[in-house]
């Protein structure tokens, strides 16, 4: 299988995630707060949840996270320049490494596109070859 995950993140120098929360009107997949060691920055995250399948969207993924957040682009806006926050679009992509699915479709609609842009969001996608169970390497190896 495949996995695939896409949140949308506000990172920065120790802020309160819950001020974020409050302006956004949005409860977040996940928070963390800075710490003296990890982490070492605190964010606020909107995720799609870690999806496994055979076939991963992440332009369907992408924009049904957009879509939740599009009504609160000013106060993303807002919020970011009052606490110094850098907002990204991030992929999480584990690809199979059986050779017979198919590798994930990696896309973005113009609309995910011009509200990353309206929030001055980037879009950062990091890839993972999955690794093979050990009993399927050794059911290849016998």
């Amino acid at each position: 299988m495949n996995v695939g995950e896409v949140y949308f993140v506000l990172r920065g120098d120790a802020f309160d995630p819950a001020v974020v929360t409050a302006a956004l009107g949005i409860e977040p997949s996940r928070v963390n707060r800075k710490a003296h060691y990890i982490p070492k920055r605190s964010s606020w995250e909107l995720s799609t949840g870690k999806i496994s399948a055979e076939i991963i969207d992440v332009y369907k993924m992408g924009e049904s996270l957009i879509d939740k957040l599009a009504e609160s682009a000013d106060a993303i806006r807002s919020v970011a320049a009052e606490h110094n926050l850098e907002a990204t679009l991030q992929v999480v992509l584990t690809v199979s490494p059986d050779d017979r699915l198919p590798t994930p479709a990696i896309g973005f609609s113009r609309e995910s596109i011009r509200f990353l842009a309206s929030v001055g969001a980037s879009i950062d996608v990091d890839t993972y070859r999955g690794v093979k169970r050990a009993a399927e390497r050794d059911n290849r190896e016998s």
